[in-house]
């Protein structure tokens, strides 16, 4: 009787250790895995979220609205207007390079956990992690051999600002719009563009595979030549939009 008091104990005992251990075994893998799934999902509403915001910015740089505004939801994330990108863009004619306009612009970041950004920049939308990132929506420029277009969607704010923990309202308005090269005579030789911030890869990327520059990598510039032959148009226009994040 005595032998069979002990034999049940131990079995209990065996059996209750077993069930804490599977219990903790599964609380620490499957937390994980929904955390991480959790933070991909939040990444992935912040990438459609900021579609709609590229979309309300064009709707004032290219028709015309004098202001948008668009709901971001953070959750545990944070939105701000980061440091300042340069942007730089200067004409070859007759042989020397005039500098047509160079803006400092403020790009908008959404910032997860692990270091996961969605970023709207100069038009662009990207997404980054520690490993390096991706352009999910080109920036509007528009070049060919016969004519170019490049347009600057200078997003900008006295200071930068961040906010976090709850939804967000981006408002965007439209101020200004500057013509900072007009040729229609096919003066223009070549065309050569630098961008200087943390996504400065991403854009030389984004200009040698689909607008046809060549990037040199050494002095972050990227040369458009027309194909060998001059440009017969170019136009360099930037727009001035004002952004405020309001909870």
């Amino acid at each position: 009787m005595t032998d069979r008091a002990v034999s049940e104990v131990l079995s209990f005992v065996l059996v209750f250790t077993l069930i804490i251990a599977s219990i903790t075994l599964i609380s620490v893998s499957g937390l994980g895995s929904l955390q991480d799934a959790r933070n991909a999902e939040q990444v992935n509403n912040a990438e459609r979220a900021f579609d709609i915001l590229s979309d309300n910015i064009a709707d004032m740089y290219q028709r015309g609205a004098p202001s948008r505004a668009t709901e971001i939801s953070l959750g545990e994330a944070q939105l701000r207007t980061a440091d300042n990108v340069t942007m730089t863009v200067e004409v070859q004619e007759g042989g020397s390079y005039s500098r047509v306009g160079q803006w400092q612009i403020r790009p908008i970041e959404f910032e997860g956990e692990e270091d996961r950004k969605i970023v709207y920049e100069a038009g662009g939308v990207y997404r980054t992690n520690r490993d390096g990132g991706l352009r999910i929506r080109d920036p509007p420029l528009l070049v060919n051999d016969n004519h170019a277009l490049i347009t600057i969607v200078g997003i900008n704010r006295p200071q930068a600002q961040s906010l976090g923990g709850s939804t967000v309202l981006v408002r965007a308005n439209h101020r200004d719009t500057d013509i900072a090269y007009n040729d229609t005579d096919s003066n223009a030789e070549k065309i050569r563009i630098n961008v200087t911030g943390p996504r400065s890869d991403l854009w030389e990327r984004y200009l040698e595979e689909e607008k046809g520059f060549t990037c040199t990598g050494g002095d972050d510039w990227c040369v458009y030549d027309g194909g060998g032959s001059d440009i017969n148009r170019v136009y360099v226009v930037y727009h001035d939009i004002r952004v405020t994040i309001d909870q």
